[in-house]
C-alpha cells in the first residue's frame, strides 16, 4: 500500500479533479449567467494549480525545470500557499458573495476576506523565507474559517427560504456541503506537517489516504451535482 500511494498518488489526485472538470465542461452552457458558472471557473482553476504545482515531480524529465532543483522553488510550499491558502478562499469568497442575498452577510463576508488578504499579503512578506519551506497553518485556519462564514450564511439563508424544498436540485447546496466537510477534515493536517520529516512515511501516507479520500467525496459531489443540479429561479 506504501508503495502504491508513493507511485500513484499525485495521478489519482489529479484524476478525480479532473472528473469534476470534465462535469464542469458538459455543464457550463446549463449555468452560464448563473454563479454556477464561477464556480466551474473555481473547478478548473483548482484543477490548473495541482496540475502546475506538480513541477517538482518531473526536475529530471523537463530540461526547463531543472535549474529549479537547486533554487528556493524546488518545493511547491510557496505555490500552494499563494494559489490555494490565499488565492482559492478568495475565490469562493466571491462565490459566496454572488450567491448570498442578505446585504448584511456580504458586507461582512467581504470585509472579513479582505482583511484575510491584507493579512496574509503581510503574513508572506514578513515570513517570506518560510514560504519556501513550510506551510503556514496560521492562514490555513484563517481560510478555512472564511470558509465556514460562506457557509453559514448560505446556509442560513437556505433555512429561511423556500429554497429550501428545492435543495436536492441546488448546485450550491452541494458544494457548500463539500467544502464545509473538506476544510473542516483537511485543515488540522496543516498543524502536524510542522512536527514530522519528510521521512516518516507513516504520516506521509496517512496523510496522503486522508487528502485522497477528502478530494474524492469533494470533486465527486462537485461532480453530481453539476450534472444533477440545475439553476435555481429567484
Amino acid at each position: 500500500m506504501e508503495e502504491f500511494f508513493k507511485q500513484n498518488y499525485s495521478l489519482l489526485n489529479k484524476s478525480v479533479v479532473l472528473i469534476a472538470v470534465i462535469a464542469g465542461i458538459i455543464s457550463y452552457k446549463k449555468f452560464k449567467g448563473t454563479p454556477g458558472y464561477f464556480f466551474i471557473l473555481i473547478v478548473v482553476y483548482l484543477f490548473l494549480i495541482d496540475l502546475l504545482g506538480s513541477y517538482y515531480l518531473i526536475y529530471t524529465k523537463v530540461e526547463f525545470l531543472k535549474p529549479l532543483y537547486n533554487s528556493v522553488f524546488r518545493k511547491n510550499y510557496w505555490w500552494f500557499t499563494i494559489t490555494f491558502d490565499v488565492g482559492v478562499i478568495a475565490l469562493f469568497s466571491v462565490l459566496y458573495q454572488k450567491i448570498i442575498d442578505t446585504p448584511r452577510f456580504k458586507i461582512i463576508l467581504k470585509s472579513a476576506t479582505v482583511l484575510y488578504l491584507c493579512f496574509a499579503l503581510i503574513f508572506i512578506g514578513v515570513k517570506h523565507q518560510e514560504l519556501f519551506r513550510q506551510t503556514f497553518p496560521l492562514l490555513q485556519i484563517l481560510g478555512a474559517l472564511i470558509i465556514i462564514l460562506c457557509c453559514a450564511f448560505y446556509l442560513y439563508e437556505l433555512l429561511k427560504s423556500d429554497a429550501l424544498l428545492r435543495m436536492h436540485k441546488d448546485l450550491y447546496f452541494y458544494v457548500t456541503i463539500a467544502i464545509f466537510l473538506w476544510w473542516i477534515i483537511v485543515t488540522p493536517l496543516s498543524f502536524y506537517d510542522l512536527y514530522f520529516s519528510n521521512a516518516d512515511w507513516n504520516f506521509i501516507i496517512l496523510k496522503w489516504q486522508i487528502l485522497l479520500l477528502s478530494n474524492i467525496l469533494m470533486y465527486l459531489t462537485f461532480s453530481f451535482a453539476l450534472l444533477w443540479c440545475k439553476p435555481q429561479n429567484d
